[in-house]
């Protein structure tokens, strides 16, 4: 399984995990912006295409935010896999990421 790497950022006083990934995905954890969360949801299932990852968040200051972002990756990895498995299921996952 494949580990993407994520970091903390801030900006604005708004606080986001940022996947470090090509295009970046940027997921906002301390404003309520559904369309943001959306499309950073519909951009990691179409990578999910290419095979099962986990995001693994880089060390930073470990403040409230950051216990807050690792959670909530925790949570994200376990509903990619379940994901992956059901699009794995279906036949949605390129045929070379059935071996990963």
């Amino acid at each position: 399984m494949e580990t993407i790497e994520a970091e903390l950022v801030t900006i604005d006083g708004d606080y986001f995990i940022n996947i470090l990934e090509e295009p970046q995905i940027s997921i906002p954890i301390s404003s309520d912006d559904p369309n943001a969360v959306k499309s950073a949801f519909n951009c990691l299932i179409e990578r999910l295409k290419k095979g099962v990852f986990s995001i693994s968040l880089k060390d930073a200051d470990k403040d409230l935010f950051y216990h807050v972002a690792k959670e909530y990756l925790e949570q994200l990895n376990g509903e990619l896999l379940d994901v992956y498995q059901e699009m794995e299921q279906y036949g949605f996952v390129e045929v070379g990421a059935q071996e990963s």
